[in-house]
């Protein structure tokens, strides 16, 4: 196993990923990673996903608060309260879509300079398999990047799910939201305390069952996104701290 990764946690939000999930927990172990780093962070399911990351020997965590930000604190606070501190945590999507073949790449920044504190994944600078994102999703996400770059004056190229930070840097950012603008409001607060922050291509694929929370349906696109123009727009404006 790669050193590197080998205190690393793995934080899975899951809803309903019973299609899914199962290719995503076999794909990590066939990596050598052990079970225990992984948390299936459960938010709601109706399906089996729990008994599958359980199946699995992953560590379940049961957040019925629907919303992405919701579950990923849920698994963050889990780890507050645990004897061992991570290293890293890497925050990845249960839908297959992200490929785990890339964490090799996406740890180089932290093995290079030691003093990265934020790695995401572009899926922009990588290959983006056709159709793996919608049409909302790129123009959320090039709306969201121009808006950084426009207020902060630094460039991203994407706001995608496949992302580590070191522990402690996470930690320090205080997140809060808990639905859709959790990226965002990881990004923007990184920006402001100067974190030293990489892009690395990966690449993307179509979701490997069931049905994106997200690009699904017309309303779930418009309520993300303005979700997180909200999300925007109160971290610029109406809290600098």
């Amino acid at each position: 196993m790669n050193p590197i990764w080998s205190s690393a946690k793995f934080l899975i939000p899951a809803l309903n990923e019973e299609e899914s999930l199962p290719g995503v927990l076999d794909s990590l172990i066939r990596l050598g990673i052990r079970p225990d780093q992984i948390l299936v962070l459960d938010n709601g399911s109706q399906d089996s996903t729990p008994n599958i990351a359980i199946q699995a020997g992953a560590i379940l965590i049961l957040e019925p608060k629907r919303g992405y930000g919701a579950a990923c604190l849920a698994g963050i606070n889990f780890l507050k309260r645990s004897q061992t501190t991570p290293s890293h945590i890497i925050f990845m999507d249960a839908d297959g879509s992200d490929d785990p073949n890339d964490l090799k790449e996406l740890f180089l920044p932290f093995a290079s300079d030691p003093n990265t504190d934020f790695v995401i994944g572009s899926r922009t600078l990588g290959n983006a398999e056709e159709g793996s994102l919608s049409f909302l999703q790129k123009f959320g996400n090039s709306l969201s990047c121009f808006l950084i770059r426009t207020f902060y004056g630094v460039s991203f190229s994407d706001l995608g799910p496949f992302r580590i930070l070191k522990w402690d840097s996470l930690l320090s950012l205080e997140l809060e939201d808990l639905t859709w603008g959790w990226n965002l409001e990881m990004q923007i607060k990184a920006v402001r305390k100067k974190m030293i922050i990489r892009e690395i291509p990966v690449h993307y694929e179509k979701r490997k069952g069931g049905r994106s929370k997200i690009s699904g349906n017309l309303i779930g696109s418009l309520k993300a996104g303005f979700k997180i123009l909200y999300i925007f727009f109160k971290l610029t404006f109406f809290k600098r701290s």
